[in-house]
């Protein structure tokens, strides 16, 4: 794909967030909470605690109130004075199933190491797996207004099954997760009453996926796109069920070639071939209603919303050919415009998946937490 492409111009006024119709002390509640009895012998060396719990939240499709889970992980040793801080960790794309939930795993699918590093620097975490992935469905994929307020009860939730948490917090999200800690940041203050939020770190955030509707794109769908495409689709359905996967994929790629019943590590070869078997002929949209459709979705969950309630730290790769590196330049630009102070660290060499950053992230994090005035690159 061509980095120097340019994405869509942002919207002059963006999609709002949902209005809640569940009550601040319902926020956050917890429905049901048991101990991590089969948890990873990595995480478990590294925590006093571990939990799996289930919790009230928002969904940002309706407002109306919904059921989450997750997993609570404090680290060993005794409390500060001023209790654990707490990381909400939005994790990366794992699926759109509802066994696609990481607490379901003993690995938390995959995101073990990330959440080692969070616990070892002395930060209680508390991972969601959002609406729809471990209870209930469908999964809202992308939708930010549900990330945000999962990220966000999250950490109410962990506060109320251990005491032992502080009411400073601060998100950090990849990819999908990216997506989601950064939509975190713009309702930290509107919908996380009586919590004191410190900032955000988005990875390769999803932030603003306009382009990949562009008509008549100078590029070619990279793989790893074209593996993303069934859920993002399966998003937009999530949000306005009358939309048809068929006429946005079709051939070996319909009905989402089996990705949308699979968890990303239990199908990814099978989609791999599939993926290398298709042809840009397969991807749509076939219509013109579903292309201004799309266009219309994507541009309704593009990042920035608003301006953000702390600061953010955006960590990308200059070779991620899943979220070019120009898309979330220009998510970062429209940030900096509205007011959020952005430090925007752009990694040589690396992609989507072999980008680390973990130094940079804790540092910045420890800044937060000791009061360092931010940097921004805006």
């Amino acid at each position: 794909m061509d980095d120097d492409a340019s994405p869509f111009a942002p919207t002059e006024t963006q999609a709002e967030y949902a209005e809640s119709d569940v009550e601040v002390d319902e926020r956050g509640a917890v429905l049901e909470a048991a101990p991590f009895a089969d948890l990873d012998a990595g995480i478990a060396s590294r925590v006093s605690e571990a939990q799996r719990i289930t919790y009230r939240s928002t969904s940002g499709l309706s407002g109306g109130p919904s059921e989450v889970t997750g997993a609570v992980f404090v680290p060993n040793g005794p409390a500060p004075e001023s209790g654990w801080p707490v990381v909400s960790y939005a994790h990366g794309t794992t699926g759109v199933a509802p066994e696609c939930g990481p607490s379901q795993y003993p690995d938390m699918l995959g995101q073990a190491a990330r959440i080692n590093s969070l616990l070892d620097r002395g930060y209680a975490v508390v991972a969601s797996d959002y609406e729809g992935l471990g209870a209930g469905g469908p999964h809202p994929y992308l939708e930010p207004a549900t990330a945000a307020f999962n990220v966000i009860d999250a950490v109410r939730a962990a506060r109320e099954v251990n005491d032992a948490l502080s009411a400073q917090w601060l998100a950090v999200g990849v990819s999908q997760g990216g997506q989601a800690a950064w939509a975190a940041s713009e309702q930290a203050e509107a919908y996380g009453t009586g919590l004191e939020f410190l900032g955000a770190v988005a990875l390769a955030p999803a932030a603003d996926l306009t382009p990949i509707a562009e008509p008549d794109p100078p590029w070619e769908l990279d793989l790893f796109q074209l593996g993303l495409l069934p859920y993002v689709l399966a998003g937009f359905q999530a949000a306005d069920p009358s939309v048809d996967l068929d006429d946005y994929l079709r051939g070996p790629l319909a009905g989402g070639f089996g990705a949308l019943e699979a968890c990303t590590h239990d199908g990814w070869l099978n989609s791999a071939l599939t993926l290398m078997q298709s042809s840009r002929d397969d991807i749509g949209p076939f219509t013109e209603d579903a292309t201004t459709a799309i266009r219309q979705w994507l541009d309704d969950i593009a990042l920035p919303r608003h301006v953000s309630d702390g600061p953010l730290l955006v960590l990308y790769g200059d070779r991620d050919a899943v979220v070019p590196p120009a898309w979330t330049a220009q998510a970062v630009r429209n940030a900096c415009d509205l007011g959020t102070p952005v430090e925007e660290v752009v990694v040589p060499g690396a992609d989507h998946f072999n980008l680390n950053g973990t130094q940079e992230v804790l540092d910045w994090l420890d800044n937060r937490l000791r009061g360092v005035d931010p940097i921004s690159t805006c």
